[in-house]
């Protein structure tokens, strides 16, 4: 019996310290509900970054639609939007837009393991992989990351 119970603590103490990451991050992303690569996003990609991050992510999602939250969507696309360096203009409006608060942003989403290593990689310091063909990456002025 103490056998088990050694086992039982030892399997504990394993489990509790198997955590990757000690700090939360943020990420708002802005979609358009009946935009293509939005639902992929919503559907494949957003799952992959809960079950990778955990509670360790915290996620602000805006319907760039949604007539009710407008108002707050837009000061919010605003203030993330003016943060890029180079933002191109012709891009204003697209989604999914996700910004992982203060190291880059990503507008529009390919392979949701792709998308989630391009994000550990950020964390990471890392440099990122290439975008995928329905991605371009885009940095922040004061963001961690740099081109």
């Amino acid at each position: 019996m103490k056998k088990i119970l050694i086992l039982f603590l030892l399997l504990l103490s394993v489990g509790c310290h198997s955590n990757k990451y000690e700090d939360t991050y943020y990420l708002t992303y802005f979609y358009v509900e009946d935009c293509l690569n939005c639902q992929h996003f919503k559907k494949n990609v957003l799952p992959a970054i809960k079950k990778e991050f955990g509670k360790h992510m915290k996620i602000k999602a805006y319907d760039m639609d949604d007539e009710k939250t407008f108002d707050e969507m837009k000061v919010s696309y605003q203030e993330h939007i003016d943060q890029i360096i180079d933002f191109n203009e012709d891009d204003y409006g697209y989604g999914p837009m996700v910004f992982l608060e203060g190291y880059f942003a990503i507008l529009g989403a390919g392979n949701e393991d792709d998308y989630v290593e391009h994000l550990v990689r950020a964390i990471q310091g890392k440099e990122l992989n290439k975008a995928s063909k329905n991605e371009i990456y885009y940095y922040l002025r004061k963001g961690k990351l740099k081109q």
